[in-house]
C-alpha cells in the first residue's frame, strides 16, 4: 500500500463513520443557547434554509462568539458531503476559518475555557472530513489530531463534559480500525486509538450526552449494524431517531440499509421509494445511493428489469465513484441474466471506475474482467439466483434448491460457493450440524480462484461453535481465518471475527 492510498484507507475509515457530525453540544453562553437550540432541532428535522437563516442571525448579533460561524460552518459541510459541490466547500472553509479565529482568541483569554476547547475540536473534526474528501490528505491528518487534542483538553478541564466522548470515541475507533501493521506509523505520528475505547466512549456519549446525544445514537446504530453486526440493537435506536425526527433523510435511508441487512425487503422498500422521488440537490448523494439500494432491492428478487432501471439512476446521478464498481457488476449481471450479453460486457468493461478504497468495488472490479471475458455459465447462474434467495430471507427455499444443485457441480470454486451459501442457508434453518459440515468442507476445497471462500468458510465454522459455546474450537477456528491473506472483503471478515470475540 502506498502512502498515499494509506493516507486515504486512514481517513476514509473517520469519513465513513462520520457522515452527520455537525451540531453536537453542551454548555452554551446563556444569551443564545436557546437560538442554538433551535437550531439544532432545525437541522435534525432536515429544515435547512430555516437553521442557515438561525446560525446567520446568531453571527449578526454575536459576531464576536464562535457558536454561529461553527455551527454555520457544519451546515456547509453537510451541504457539500451531500453533493460535492465546491461552491460548499468554499463557503465551508470560509465559516470554518472565522470559527477557529474566534475560538483561539477566546482562548487565549480563558484558557481553562472547556466549552470552546470543544468547539474547536469540533471544527478541526469538520476540516479534517472535508479535507479527505477533498483528497488533501496531509491537512485532513493534521486536523484529525488537532481535533483529538483540544476535545481531551475539554474533558480534562471538565470530566462532565460528557458530549467530548463522541468525538474522541469515533476517533478513537476510526484508528483502531487501522491493521495493526500501519499501527507502528501512526505512533511516530502521535497518533493512537483503540477501537473498543472508542465504542465505549460513543455508547457513554449515548447513554449520558445532553445535546449530542442525537448524534451519538446515531453513530452507534452506524457501528453497531456494520462493525458489531448487531442490528437489531441498531434498528432500535434508528427507530427512536426516527420517531422525533421523521424528516430526516439521513436516519430514514440508514434504516432502510438496516432493513435489507435483515433481509426485510419490503420495509425498506417503502421508505427508500419515498426518497428516491425526492428533488432535493442539497442531498443528491442520500436520494442516489437510495436508487442504489433500491436496486438491489430488485436484484434479490429476480426482478433484473426494475434492477436495471434503478442501478442506471444511481450511476446516472451519484456525484462520486463510490460503489460505482459493483453497481456497474450488478448492472451487468442483471443484462447478463436477461439474455443481453451486448450491454452484460459494456458494464462488465467498466467495474473498474469504482472508489477502490472500498471492498466492494474491489471485488467488482475483479469479477468484471472475468465475466468480461466469458460468459456466465447455467450453474453460476442457477448459484447467483439461490443466493438471492438466502438475501430475501427465503432460507428453506434455498436449502432445498442448493441440496439439488450440489452434486452437478464439477468445478472446485463453485463447489466451494455453494456449501458456503448451503452452510448459511442451515444456520439460518437451526441446522447447526449441517452448517459446520458444509462451512468445514467448503474451507478444505479453498479454491484458488476464489480466495476468498476459504476464510469465510472458518467463520461460519466458528459461529456455529460460538453458537454451541464450544470455546475452544471457536477460538482455534478464528485463529485459523487469521492465517488467511489476500482475499475479497478482508474488512468485513475483520470486523465479524472481532464480533464474535467480544461475544466471548
Amino acid at each position: 500500500m502506498n502512502n498515499k492510498n494509506f493516507n486515504k484507507y486512514i481517513l476514509n475509515l473517520v469519513l465513513a463513520v462520520i457522515l452527520f457530525s455537525f451540531f453536537t453540544l453542551t454548555v452554551f453562553s446563556q444569551s443564545i443557547s436557546k437560538e442554538i437550540k433551535v437550531g439544532l432541532e432545525l437541522c435534525y428535522n432536515f429544515k435547512w434554509n430555516q437553521a442557515e437563516e438561525n446560525f446567520s442571525g446568531i453571527i449578526k448579533e454575536h459576531p464576536e462568539k464562535t457558536d454561529g460561524y461553527h455551527f454555520l460552518s457544519g451546515i456547509y459541510l453537510w451541504y457539500y458531503l451531500g453533493n460535492r459541490n465546491k461552491d460548499d466547500f468554499t463557503s465551508f472553509v470560509k465559516y470554518s476559518d472565522k470559527a477557529i479565529e474566534i475560538a483561539q482568541a477566546e482562548l487565549d483569554e480563558k484558557p481553562q475555557n472547556s466549552y470552546i476547547n470543544y468547539l474547536l475540536g469540533s471544527n478541526y473534526m469538520y476540516r479534517a472530513i472535508a479535507f479527505t474528501r477533498e483528497e488533501n490528505y496531509l491537512d485532513a491528518v493534521w486536523a484529525s489530531k488537532k481535533s483529538e487534542t483540544y476535545l481531551n483538553a475539554a474533558l480534562e478541564l471538565d470530566p462532565k463534559f460528557t458530549d467530548s466522548y463522541l468525538g474522541l470515541g469515533l476517533y478513537n475507533f476510526a484508528v483502531g480500525q487501522i491493521p495493526s501493521a500501519f499501527q507502528w506509523a501512526l505512533s511516530l505520528a502521535g497518533i493512537q486509538g483503540d477501537k473498543q475505547i472508542g465504542i465505549n466512549y460513543i455508547k457513554k456519549a449515548a447513554t449520558q450526552g445532553r445535546l449530542a446525544k442525537v448524534e451519538a445514537q446515531y453513530y452507534l446504530s452506524q457501528i453497531l449494524s456494520e462493525v458489531l453486526f448487531e442490528n437489531e440493537a441498531a434498528l432500535y435506536y434508528l427507530r427512536n431517531l426516527i420517531r422525533k425526527y421523521p424528516d430526516n433523510l439521513l436516519f430514514n435511508y440508514s434504516y432502510a440499509v438496516l432493513e435489507v441487512k435483515e433481509r426485510n425487503l419490503r420495509d425498506a422498500q417503502k421508505i427508500l421509494s419515498k426518497i428516491v422521488c425526492l428533488d432535493n440537490p442539497r442531498f443528491s448523494q442520500i436520494i442516489s445511493f437510495s436508487n442504489f439500494l433500491m436496486g438491489d432491492i430488485f436484484f434479490r428478487r429476480d426482478q433484473f428489469d426494475s434492477a436495471k432501471v434503478y442501478y442506471l439512476s444511481f450511476l446516472e446521478s451519484t456525484p462520486t465513484n463510490d460503489y460505482n464498481g459493483i453497481a456497474n457488476y450488478r448492472l451487468a449481471l442483471s443484462y447478463e441474466l436477461t439474455n443481453d450479453r451486448k450491454n452484460a460486457e459494456k458494464y462488465f468493461n467498466v467495474c473498474g471506475n469504482g472508489n477502490m478504497d472500498l471492498e466492494d468495488d474491489q471485488f467488482a472490479k475483479r469479477k468484471g474482467e472475468i465475466y468480461s471475458r466469458r460468459t456466465i455459465s447455467a450453474n453460476e447462474i442457477e448459484l447467483m439466483r439461490y443466493a438471492n434467495l438466502i438475501e430475501t430471507g427465503k432460507y428453506q427455499n434455498a436449502y432445498d434448491s442448493l441440496k439439488i444443485i450440489l452434486p452437478k457441480l464439477k468445478s472446485d470454486w463453485l463447489n466451494a460457493e455453494t456449501l458456503l451459501n448451503l452452510s448459511e442457508a442451515s444456520f439460518m434453518l437451526g441446522k447447526l450440524d449441517e452448517s459446520l459440515s458444509c462451512a468445514l468442507s467448503a474451507k478444505e476445497i479453498n479454491p484458488s480462484d476464489e480466495k476468498w471462500i476459504a476464510p469465510f468458510a472458518a467463520y461460519y465454522a466458528a459461529r456455529v461453535y460460538h453458537k454451541r459455546n464450544d470455546r475452544d474450537n471457536t477460538a482455534a477456528m478464528i485463529e485459523q481465518v487469521e492465517d488467511y491473506s489476500d482475499f475479497d472483503y478482508q474488512s468485513k471478515l475483520k470486523n465479524l471475527l472481532f464480533t464474535l470475540v467480544e461475544k466471548e
